[in-house]
């Protein structure tokens, strides 16, 4: 069952035939993907490929993953298809192949062994996770994904801010209300609330402000979340955009197929993605671009004198 004030404000929002669509689809069974490591030379497996994905694909069927070896070996991950497409908003975006990158909350590590793939072994990305048990988990997959350009980091945001300007591309995947994973997490159901919701956006506009602080001017910001409601995703874009006036800037016009389903939009700025399980075959997933100015305004932030926080080992 779904939580009837989830139902009711999708109806009210979406409208009764939209609503009513997107509300069947979380009642349904989910799909399953992965994305194959091009490092480490796995073939296609028996499926489709998401357009929106090198290397992504739908699976037939549903695997035992746990008694595969490839999968053991890093030979591809098991990530959901929705958010396999920030890997095509990086390249529409020129892509970050020997840049320095920021994955603010990184667990389980979905996002991270892509970033990771894109960065290439002259590229650097940091993985922060707030949650240490979770963060084994993000340096245990990490590990057998095997790029070995990734450095996994156990730090409240604000901490992880300090290297201010530092990084040509943050990403924030926003601890979330979860809604996305309706129909695949019974407990995502049971633990929503509307309070919940409005705790989750008061976290997210936090984060996003400390990632702001890390990324450096001409940068590319990156902002998702697992979640449909507006609170969460144009809400704190909006809220963001009101306080860093006058930073931001468009990112690379992102060119969508229409035959994807994806919903684009925008807010200020940033350009929108919206997936809905009715519309796409994966899970719900919201997603947002945006360039920190080059030629700041008056509140552009200058880096404190400090020293390299990075040296050569002898």
């Amino acid at each position: 069952m779904l939580p009837a004030e989830f139902v009711e404000r999708v109806l009210r929002e979406l409208g009764p035939d939209e609503g009513g669509a997107l509300c069947r689809a979380l009642t349904g069974e989910p799909s399953v993907s992965v994305r194959l490591n091009a490092a480490k030379g796995l073939a296609a497996p028996s499926g489709r490929p998401i357009g929106w994905s090198t290397g992504g694909y739908w699976l037939d069927a549903r695997p035992s993953f746990t008694l595969d070896p490839d999968f053991h070996a890093g030979r591809y991950y098991v990530q959901e298809a929705s958010s396999q497409f920030v890997g095509h908003i990086v390249a529409a975006c020129g892509g970050i192949g020997g840049g320095r990158v920021l994955d603010l909350c990184a667990a389980p590590g979905g996002k991270t062994t892509l970033y990771s793939t894109l960065a290439g072994r002259g590229g650097l990305v940091v993985a922060n996770e707030i949650v240490r048990n979770r963060a084994a988990v993000l340096a245990d997959n990490v590990r057998k994904w095997g790029v070995g350009n990734v450095a996994v980091t156990v730090n409240d945001p604000s901490q992880v801010a300090r290297l201010e300007g530092w990084f040509d591309a943050v990403a924030v995947d926003a601890p979330c209300s979860g809604e996305g994973m309706f129909r695949k997490l019974e407990e995502a159901r049971t633990e929503w609330s509307e309070a919940g919701v409005a705790l989750c956006a008061e976290r997210q506009r936090g984060i996003l402000r400390e990632a702001w602080r890390a990324l450096r001017p001409g940068g590319l910001l990156l902002y998702s979340t697992c979640t449909f409601n507006f609170t969460e995703n144009e809400g704190v874009l909006r809220d963001f955009l009101v306080w860093a006036a006058g930073e931001t800037e468009p990112a690379e016009r992102i060119a969508v197929d229409p035959a994807w389903g994806v919903v684009c939009g925008a807010e200020g700025d940033f350009q929108t993605f919206r997936f809905y399980p009715h519309r796409v075959e994966g899970e719900g997933f919201f997603a947002a671009a945006v360039r920190k100015r080059a030629a700041g305004g008056e509140r552009r932030r200058v880096p404190r004198p400090q020293r390299d926080p990075l040296a050569w080992a002898d």
